[in-house]
């Protein structure tokens, strides 16, 4: 009998902690498809590697950069504080990568498209300095 109960107390532990994973998987995979993981997850993408990018490579990531610049362009008013926050972050830390990186015919459309961004140079220039600090240049 004290068997019996032993396995359903064990089968209840490992469910609860399946369940909890799941929940826990859903939650991160909510948040990476919001813009602001979508641009965190693009500059510590461009972060880690960008330094062994082919010129294709950089087309592509410059092209997503743009997309989602765009989206943020136009879902901008609806954001909240903090979700600009990140993004003008993320901003900062991608042209930073685009600069160490020397990047430049990317960094011209950079700058274009952060032209069409409400404050975003601002703080993406203090993004850009953030992340340089933490590099320590």
């Amino acid at each position: 009998m004290q068997e019996k109960r032993l396995r359903t107390t064990i089968f209840a532990f490992i469910m609860k902690k399946i369940v909890f994973l799941a929940l826990a998987a859903l939650l991160m995979t909510a948040c990476a498809f919001s813009l602001p993981g979508k641009f965190t997850q693009l500059a510590d993408k461009v972060a880690a590697k960008g330094a062994d990018f082919t010129p294709a490579q950089w087309e592509k990531a410059n092209a997503q950069f743009e997309k989602l610049v765009n989206q943020y362009v136009d879902k901008y008013d609806k954001l909240s504080g903090e979700d600009k926050k990140e993004i003008n972050a993320a901003i900062g830390k991608y042209t930073a990568t685009a600069l160490k990186c020397g990047v430049a015919d990317g960094l011209k459309q950079i700058n274009a498209l952060l032209k069409k961004v409400p404050s975003a140079i601002d703080t993406a220039a203090e993004g850009a300095k953030g992340f340089f600090e933490e590099l320590g240049l």
